[in-house]
């Protein structure tokens, strides 16, 4: 056989099992899995002894604010971070200036990224209350993985959507087995708390994460679900931060509703005391919670309850995070995060807190199913991208700000030690980087549609 390039005795990790053998890559496909190289003429041979061979991450939570606020990032240099971090498709957020609410700014976004970017990229389809007469048309028209609404925050420009609104959105998106992916947080109660306690006069860190309890999420996190079962509409919760709400999707899946978790690896990192160091840098929502939620988020996170891990990737200018040192309300919500959503859940395997195989399944094998890129992307069977990550077991590193290809000059990771890192990134077979700096360009990557 006749392959463009072979990794040779690398350990290969699917989402069902692992055997140490060789890859073969042939017109940017897998062309074959085989226990040895034996009999492959291959132009080009890596060795990749003592490593770990697995899909590239799908990374479905990327905010890369393109158009629209190039002083917080750009498809370039967010793309150059997913090459860096093992992600080699990115999916973007619709949260950008404009919004992609209707099928021209969907076109107009991709023909904005055409020639950008470093990985493979999708882009999400937006949903809100002052466009449910295009979600049809977003979803049948255009390639978008998914539709993304708010039950609560989101900047002005995109808006919220109350019960009722949510509620038609299934009810059209069913019509065509289309995906909300939803922000569930109950605004009306997080609007209260904050009034009282700027009426209090907090202005501390600590003051923004009680205006946030873990109930303002599950109580949303039940209202979708009891709108998923009635509607039949396919949801998925985005960046769902308390075992409450885990274990509450995974009774729903229990009775058959097509609902899926979604979570984030701030969320597998830091609790809430850590907001008194990091401040306004550590800033999102939903927020991090207490000790015992990060201890149990592990344990869900192993045995299944958790579908996919995205990143959140929500850089914003220094400048703008500034103001919340001294008034926390000031800040912007968001952080960045594209470099270290793999290294996170690897340190999680390095501790024994996370198989290889079920990182695989949330990183790679799942989202490519939810968002309707299988058989293409997700997996390294022959015949799909040869999207692959070359991933060191052993290799102990403390992110250094000179690791951070995003335009984010700062993140809450830095100073963070974590022993398993990507070491080398290849999408449709071509190298984009390696031991931490980008060997592809930009261009290489294509846009990618679901095919559902």
């Amino acid at each position: 056989m006749k392959v463009d390039t072979l990794l040779t005795g690398g350990m290969i990790v699917t989402a069902q099992d692992r055997f140490v053998g060789a890859l073969g890559i042939r017109d940017g496909r897998v062309a074959c899995l085989l226990d040895s190289a034996a009999g492959v003429d291959a132009q080009q041979v890596i060795d990749v002894s003592g490593k770990y061979i697995i899909p590239g991450a799908i990374d479905a939570h990327v905010h890369f604010q393109d158009p629209g606020s190039p002083e917080r990032e750009d498809l370039e240099h967010g793309t150059r971070a997913c090459a860096v971090g093992g992600i080699t498709t990115a999916i973007s957020q619709p949260v950008n200036n404009p919004p992609v609410f209707d099928v021209a700014t969907y076109r107009e976004t991709l023909a904005g990224y055409e020639g950008r970017s470093y990985v493979d990229y999708g882009l999400h389809g937006g949903a809100s209350s002052g466009n449910l007469d295009q979600i049809e048309l977003l979803w049948t028209e255009t390639g978008a993985p998914a539709l993304k609404m708010m039950m609560c925050y989101s900047p002005k420009s995109y808006g919220m959507v109350d019960d009722g609104q949510l509620y038609r959105i299934m009810q059209i998106l069913q019509k065509h087995d289309g995906l909300a992916y939803i922000h569930a947080e109950n605004q009306a109660i997080v609007e209260t708390l904050e009034k009282q306690l700027r009426a209090e006069g907090r202005t501390d860190p600590l003051s923004y994460l009680a205006s946030r309890p873990s109930w303002v999420e599950t109580e949303a996190v039940r209202r979708a679900l009891i709108l998923a079962e009635q509607t039949g509409c396919r949801v998925i919760l985005a960046h769902v931060s308390c075992a409450d709400s885990l274990e509450m999707i995974g009774e729903a899946r229990g009775r058959g509703v097509s609902v899926f978790a979604e979570s984030c690896p701030h969320f597998f990192t830091f609790i809430d005391e850590d907001i008194v160091e990091h401040g306004p840098y550590l800033k999102f929502s939903p927020v991090m919670r207490d000790e015992p939620n990060l201890r149990r988020l592990w344990e869900l996170l192993a045995g299944g309850a958790v579908q996919t891990i995205g990143s959140d990737h929500c850089p914003y200018a220094p400048e703008e995070k500034t103001p919340g040192l001294t008034n926390i309300w000031d800040a912007p919500n968001g952080v960045p995060g594209l470099e270290v959503l793999l290294p996170v859940l690897l340190d999680g395997v390095s501790r024994g807190q996370l198989s290889m195989e079920r990182l695989v399944e949330v990183t790679s094998l799942n989202p490519a199913k939810i968002y309707g890129l299988y058989p293409r992307k997700g997996h390294l069977s022959p015949g799909a991208d040869a999207d692959l990550v070359v991933v060191d077991p052993s290799l102990v590193k403390t992110l250094d700000l000179q690791d951070l290809q995003t335009k984010c000059p700062y993140s809450p990771y830095l100073g963070k030690t974590f022993r398993g890192w990507p070491i080398m990134t290849m999408v449709r077979g071509v190298s984009v980087a390696e031991g931490g700096a980008i060997t592809g360009a930009a261009g290489h990557g294509r846009y990618v549609s679901r095919t559902n």
